[in-house]
């Protein structure tokens, strides 16, 4: 901002100047300045004659999140037909699968399709109806995690209700800043254990 300064002692003009597009943004839509007006001529500061009108820039347009439409979260849009597939606490799978909580392990795994088990201790979505994660402990980084992408929300039942049970997640592991983590894209990687 800069304080242009007039022939009278009681007028000054408080204004920023846009170099790129040539203009000089005043607090009025239009502003007199009794003598100094500010040009910008290739870039550098220069003085124009007297009474010379400037035309503010409009004002900026705010673009709040309330002009954008919500994104709907991953129980809204989650599918009504579609169920769990459950598999029976004594499977022979669940022996082999790892621990949600052995993070070793599971960056061991890395790029491999593999499976893992755990209680899902909450849904988090972190950036309103992008993502779904499945936390498996309260402290998300002490255990791997499992993520559905926005685009796959309507695949799943409402992962909500997953909440509290045991679950078993397949599917190639991957390493997210250090913590393992499977990508869901079809809801026979996400098994209910009953």
């Amino acid at each position: 901002m800069a304080s242009i300064p007039s022939r009278s002692p009681e007028l000054s003009l408080t204004a920023s100047i846009d170099v790129s597009g040539n203009e000089i943004r005043g607090m009025k839509s239009t502003v007199l300045l009794a003598g100094v007006a500010i040009l910008i001529n290739g870039g550098a500061l220069c003085r124009a004659a007297d009474d010379v009108k400037v035309p503010a820039a409009p004002a900026p347009v705010s673009k709040s999140a309330d002009t954008a439409p919500a994104k709907k979260s991953q129980s809204e849009l989650a599918s009504k037909t579609a169920t769990f597939v459950k598999v029976p606490k004594d499977a022979a799978v669940l022996k082999t699968a790892l621990d949600a909580h052995d993070l070793a392990a599971g960056l061991k795994q890395v790029e491999k399709t593999n499976s893992f088990q755990g209680t899902v201790a909450k849904i988090f979505e972190p950036r309103g109806g992008t993502i779904a994660i499945l936390n498996f402990d309260q402290d998300y980084k002490t255990a791997m995690t499992a993520v559905l992408r926005g685009d796959d929300f309507d695949k799943f039942p409402d992962l909500k209700a997953l909440v509290g049970k045991q679950v078993l997640v397949t599917g190639k592991i991957i390493d997210y800043h250090g913590t393992p983590e499977i990508v869901l894209n079809s809801p026979e990687q996400l098994k209910l254990v009953e």
